[in-house]
């Protein structure tokens, strides 16, 4: 049987475009290799523009799909464990200043380490064991470590009295933890009707609180440690995404609510990173900006566009495909291929909008050594304004660990402060810090879970 060669031959467009070329052999490839070039390169932008969407889609779809913090995984190698300290990998978390905890077998064990002492080999560091918060003991094995070093809840790691209650928000119900002072020696009552609202950081929780606690329960402030959407526990936003503050600040100015309706009349700000910026957002937005009377802001989140920029930078991501992330963020159209609902208002999170809003005096730690939230522009802010906002740089310190590095230093800085201008009535000299030392002994019921 024979075959028609013309049914063989390809019938699209591109090839009856060469078929009709001029049969010249000494010119007719430059219209084919153009042709080809051509439908070539329109392929290649395709796919590039296609990558660099799905880049951009991914790079600004990631800080906003919540998420349990990566500071809790098992990653940090315990070497030996002795009875009265350990050895851990030589890592730069292991090594770095300041107190130390571990959790293993998802809180089942914890114990808490005071600083670098030794160096048993070259490839380990010997911290020694200050207390063990469970009966497990820790085992030479991987292990997370705890950034707020205290585990569980203000009554489990500190023996105050607390009380579950529930904050009626715009999307539901938020669990917090009030802790009210006591007419107990150590303690100012007259302070109580100053609450202290506590705004834990991204992917975190309220125990990150757990470290101020104490002293502000020692200086007589009543402590509001506040849950918001997307948390655990807590009801989700409408999208299911984090808005970086933009919209979690309703959240804070329900708990200001929930305090002014339960006796406060005054209200201070403590947040961490992005707490820190879900407090600046509310101090500027507030519908009680006159009962604000003063911020503390713990490696806060001034400036989103910063944040994002750092970190995709160090990606290595292009700065097309970061604009494109940025864009996807802040516009309408570009918020719905990300799924949120409404687009971020990232241009009011800025040092020069907040330097030009803010109200309230503000003590603003920052860590140097931060790679999480870089400390340039809360430096900025600062700057733009001195006459309301206390800087105070920590060496040595990593993301919202100015604590963790130096206790002692940190307390008496927040202290001194608070005692300034709240006008509270504790002579400074008389007040030992930290009030709650990080080797005390395990109280009974103490737990090992990150809350």
């Amino acid at each position: 049987m024979t075959r028609d060669p013309a049914r063989n031959r390809s019938t699209t467009g591109l090839t009856r475009l060469l078929d009709s070329l001029p049969s010249r052999p000494d010119q007719a490839r430059w219209p084919v290799v153009g042709i080809y070039g051509a439908a070539g390169a329109a392929s290649a932008f395709a796919l590039s523009a296609g990558l660099l969407t799905v880049g951009a889609r991914v790079m600004a779809r990631l800080p906003l799909v919540p998420r349990e913090s990566l500071r809790q995984r098992a990653d940090l190698p315990v070497r030996a464990v002795h009875e009265d300290r350990v050895h851990l990998e030589d890592t730069r978390t292991s090594r770095r200043g300041g107190v130390l905890a571990l959790r293993q077998s998802a809180g089942a064990v914890h114990v808490r380490l005071g600083p670098v002492d030794a160096h048993p080999t070259p490839t380990t560091v010997s911290r020694p064991l200050l207390a063990r918060d469970t009966e497990n003991p820790l085992q030479v094995a991987k292990a997370a470590t705890n950034g707020f070093f205290w585990a569980g809840t203000p009554s489990t790691a500190h023996g105050l009295e607390t009380e579950e209650v529930d904050i009626d928000s715009p999307v539901g119900h938020m669990p917090a933890w009030l802790v009210r002072p006591e007419p107990s020696p150590g303690t100012t009552p007259s302070a109580a009707d100053t609450w202290a609202i506590l705004i834990h950081g991204h992917g975190s929780a309220r125990g990150e609180a757990l470290r101020v606690i104490p002293l502000l329960h020692r200086l007589g402030l009543t402590s509001l440690a506040i849950t918001y959407r997307n948390d655990s526990g807590a009801p989700p936003s409408a999208d299911r995404m984090h808005h970086l503050g933009a919209d979690e600040w309703e959240d804070a100015e329900a708990a200001i609510e929930y305090a002014l309706a339960h006796g406060a009349r005054r209200i201070l700000l403590v947040g961490w990173s992005m707490g820190g910026g879900i407090a600046l957002r509310t101090s500027v937005r507030s519908a009680h900006r006159e009962r604000i009377v003063a911020l503390v802001l713990d490696s806060p989140a001034v400036d989103w566009q910063d944040i994002l920029f750092y970190h995709a930078t160090a990606l290595k991501a292009p700065a097309p495909m970061r604009r494109l992330a940025l864009w996807m963020m802040t516009s309408s159209f570009g918020a719905r291929m990300v799924r949120l609902h409404e687009p971020l208002a990232l241009g009011e999170m800025t040092p020069a909008h907040y330097a030009e809003h803010l109200a309230h005096p503000t003590l603003l730690f920052h860590a140097l050594d931060d790679e999480t939230v870089p400390p340039g522009p809360s430096r900025q802010l600062a700057a733009l304004r001195p006459d309301t906002v206390e800087f105070v740089p920590f060496e040595g310190a990593s993301h919202t660990r100015e604590w963790n590095r130096d206790p002692a230093r940190y307390e008496r800085l927040l202290a001194d402060y608070l005692i300034r201008e709240l006008e509270l009535d504790v002579d400074p000299s008389t007040l030992r810090v930290p009030v709650r030392d990080p080797a005390s002994p395990a109280l009974a019921g103490s737990i090992g879970l990150r809350l």
